[in-house]
């Protein structure tokens, strides 16, 4: 894959660029072969990067009885987490394979977690309705929002809710698509396609895909350096 296809990619360049990197990343710690090893769940869902900055489980609400579904869910964590909490069904979705062998061996167990391998936009055409949809630094900035927000939209009930974490843009960043580069543990650099955009454009993109903007919050990096981090919730609306 050129340089020039990352600069002009589609839907299926991101796919395929980030779901290398990413199994890239789950190869540095592979499933072995031995017996499963239950993963720890956690006792709270971590919105940013920084433990304890940020809204916890209460920002996606109660989850009993639930239809649930992580995007970009890597090993798991949180799709454990609303699983063990009560949740009907706690659907944990990535692109690569590798993560979800990973979320399956820690996390096998939980009746209610199902894992699946594919583009967020395409599992979630083919679900029924959701209650709630959820990503952490995941699909929703991983692959581009314009398209995957209407799917979304379309998946949950009326009254159903969006909460999803990304990177707030970086000083002179330009909107919209970028490509970056992922270190791997052997120091080879791999390339991953994101989506940066500030708030303003976010509350556009969601009102553009039938969405409804409850709530933003902006956490900063709290030893200071320049990063920071966007924590947003929306809805689709109950009466249409």
């Amino acid at each position: 894959m050129t340089y020039t296809s990352l600069l002009h990619g589609d839907a299926l360049v991101d796919t395929q660029v980030n779901a290398r990197a990413w199994n890239s990343i789950a190869a540095q710690k592979p499933v072995g072969d031995g017996p499963p090893q239950k993963g720890t769940v956690p006792d709270d869902i971590e919105w940013t990067c920084w433990p304890g900055h940020g809204p916890g489980a209460a920002f996606l609400g109660d989850l009993v009885g639930r239809r649930v579904a992580e995007l970009g869910c890597g090993t798991g964590e949180h799709t454990a987490y609303a699983a063990a909490r009560g949740a009907r069904l706690a659907l944990g979705v990535d692109i690569a394979v590798g993560r979800i062998q990973q979320a399956r061996a820690r996390f096998g167990h939980l009746p209610a977690a199902i894992w699946t391998v594919g583009d967020a936009a395409e599992v979630l055409a083919r679900l029924p309705r959701l209650d709630a949809c959820f990503s952490i630094y995941g699909a929703l900035w991983y692959s581009d929002p314009a398209r995957l927000l209407p799917v979304i939209r379309n998946r949950l009930k009326p009254g159903g809710l969006l909460a999803f974490t990304v990177n707030a843009p970086r000083p002179a960043e330009l909107p919209g698509r970028r490509v970056d580069n992922l270190t791997l543990d052997t120091g080879a650099r791999l390339p991953v396609v994101h989506y940066s955009y500030d708030v303003d454009a976010w509350r556009q993109l969601l009102t553009a895909s039938g969405l409804t903007t409850d709530t933003v919050l902006t956490v900063d990096d709290p030893v200071g350096r320049c990063y920071r981090t966007l924590v947003l919730r929306a809805r689709r609306p109950v009466e249409e």
